[in-house]
């Protein structure tokens, strides 16, 4: 009977876990406070992205293999996270006033007159604005997704 021996390449995946601490730590020195806290945070924002990159990894691997074989559910994923990015970014720039005349000043900030009378949306406002379209681009982008993949399994034919 033959004993597993751990593999060490499995701790190297942690490397960039503690490297995010390391750099946590430093910040929290040069700013003046606790490093110890600096370093747990980098370690916690360290370990969240490890998690979302393995998980986004597995993902994407599994929605390929899926697609392949036909299948509906993978199609409807990728139209529901597209929706999800659209109504985001759509929420993030409301109310972000454009310049309508510019200063040559060198160092001024550039813009005399805004467009929009400089409205900047407020964090309740844009929740709002995220909440209310999201079902829309979700149901719009759930039939592009079956319009593809109908047309994908036509073209296979």
């Amino acid at each position: 009977m033959t004993e597993k021996q751990p593999k060490i390449e499995y701790l190297l995946f942690f490397i960039p876990v503690f490297m995010a601490g390391a750099v946590g730590g430093f910040l929290g020195f040069v700013n003046h406070s606790n490093p110890m806290s600096g370093f747990l945070l980098g370690i916690g924002v360290g370990l969240v992205i490890f998690i979302v990159c393995g998980i986004g990894f597995f993902g994407w691997e599994w929605i390929k293999k899926e697609a392949g074989k036909g299948k509906l559910l993978p199609y409807l994923l990728i139209g529901f996270l597209v929706a999800i990015a659209i109504s985001g970014m759509t929420a993030i720039n409301l109310g972000k006033p454009s310049c309508d005349e510019y200063a040559d000043a060198p160092h001024s900030d550039g813009c005399i007159s805004y467009a929009d009378d400089g409205f900047e949306a407020t964090n309740s406002q844009k929740w709002n604005e995220f909440w209310s379209v999201l079902p829309i681009r979700v149901v719009v982008m759930s039939l592009i997704a079956v319009i593809v993949r109908n047309q994908i399994r036509k073209d296979q034919k």
